[in-house]
């Protein structure tokens, strides 16, 4: 990214003096700021429709590293914004309060009756159950911002904290609230919403929230939404005598981009969306990029796992989101042209989260050689098998059930590793643990 630009400028700073890892930072804030800005702006395809802008981060960190810090540092000047409104929202309905009842006009009263049915619309949701987030829709005219430091909302959004066999997610929504679908809820007992949903989701939490993006059960369509990044942190090897105020007149500026944003969003908040446009030059490039990454797509190559297809089918509308919330963080709030340089900084950007994602799912255990071992060796536990047996069962379980091409071949591939390695044997055609 140009060095110029605020949020390279405030990541570098924020990160500086929280002494987190900048990418993660920049990531977080880029999915803040777009919790916003998709109230407001949608970008065009090339062809033709649109897509909202936004984005949907999972960051990781461990405890006591400033997460909260972090996140508060994007979010303050929009919780100013709405706070502004929300005291003069107040005073206008007690003004008309303290008119008596009988000298009130057919105006007043209309006022005092539209100011009670219409609060200022809040912009955060920190741990909504599925059905509260729901059911806010109707409050917030389909949109939400979904943005935590702790892995509760997580759980809480897939169901995870209902118990096991309780589960109750709501993936549709969420599904939906990426590109801006429509959802028709019939509820038993509870309001439901039907129309379009759009939002933004940021988890920057304690590790193990990707892991529970990852699991198929809990719906990897999901995960092939998200941005991940899991980043080493810097615990034990930070400054304590190091200034934790970030620059002033970086966040300055900042703060009032983000204003400026808020304001804009309020007062067309009964209108339709604004919509950017990237070039012809940019999506050009944009294409360029798909055709570089299709051939690793094909059978057995280095994306060919479920996950990492279905996030490839995505990177095209990850970058076109990336690319209007540079644009405008930037402050180009009337400009509806992306810059290409702008559209190229996002390609680089994407294309480094979506190779990381790739390492990501291999260290959690999701895709990968680790995967692949455990799968084996918890099978194997306790028992002895032939090949055979070891292939008809292991070809309907994860990782290999996920596998294109051909999934005796990995199975195979894995068990000869394995015996190699000296970590189970084959006596008589049956593997072991050794």
């Amino acid at each position: 990214m140009d060095d110029s630009h605020i949020m390279k400028r405030l990541s570098k700073a924020t990160a500086h003096a929280i002494q987190l890892p900048i990418s993660t930072v920049f990531l977080t804030g880029m999915g803040v700021f777009s919790s916003i800005a998709c109230r407001r702006y949608v970008v065009n395809y090339e062809h033709g429709g649109d897509i909202p802008i936004g984005l949907y981060v999972i960051a990781e960190q461990p405890s006591g590293t400033g997460k909260s810090w972090c996140l508060t540092t994007f979010q303050k000047a929009f919780f100013k914004a709405h706070k502004l409104r929300a005291d003069a929202h107040k005073k206008d309905i007690l003004r008309l309060k303290e008119i008596p009842k009988d000298e009130r006009t057919d105006d007043d009263n209309q006022a005092l009756k539209d100011l009670l049915a219409n609060p200022p619309i809040p912009l955060f949701s920190t741990n909504p159950s599925p059905e509260a987030l729901e059911q806010s829709l109707n409050f917030t005219r389909g949109f939400f911002s979904a943005i935590s430091s702790e892995q509760g909302m997580i759980n809480t959004l897939l169901g995870l904290s209902y118990g096991e066999g309780k589960k109750a997610n709501n993936n549709d929504l969420l599904l939906n609230g990426y590109d801006g679908g429509h959802i028709n809820s019939q509820r038993v007992g509870r309001e439901g919403y039907c129309g379009q949903v759009v939002g933004a989701l940021v988890s920057y939490a304690q590790k193990g929230s990707i892991e529970k993006m990852l699991e198929p059960r809990n719906g990897t369509r999901l995960a092939e939404r998200c941005l991940f990044t899991a980043e080493p942190h810097y615990l034990g090897k930070r400054d304590k005598y190091r200034s934790t105020a970030i620059n002033g007149e970086i966040l300055a500026e900042y703060n009032d981009v983000a204003t400026r944003l808020a304001d804009i969003m309020y007062r067309h908040i009964n209108n339709d969306l604004s919509a950017l446009t990237i070039t012809p030059a940019g999506h050009k490039m944009i294409t360029e990029y798909l055709v570089d990454i299709e051939p690793f797509l094909a059978d057995g190559d280095k994306y060919s796992h479920s996950f990492m297809r279905g996030a490839a089918s995505k990177l095209n509308i990850q970058i076109m989101k990336l690319a209007a919330n540079l644009h405008l963080s930037n402050g180009q709030f009337f400009e509806n042209i992306i810059p290409d340089n702008l559209v190229k900084s996002a390609i680089a950007i994407v294309n480094d989260i979506f190779s990381a994602s790739v390492q990501i799912a291999h260290k959690k255990g999701v895709a990968g050689e680790r995967a692949e071992f455990e799968a084996v060796i918890n099978y194997l536990t306790g028992k002895s098998k032939t090949e055979r047996e070891m292939i008809n069962s292991l070809n309907r379980t994860l990782p290999f059930k996920n596998y294109s091409g051909n999934k005796s071949k990995a199975i195979k591939k894995t068990l000869q590793d394995l015996v190699f390695q000296g970590v189970i044997s084959e006596l008589n055609g049956k593997f072991s643990i050794a």
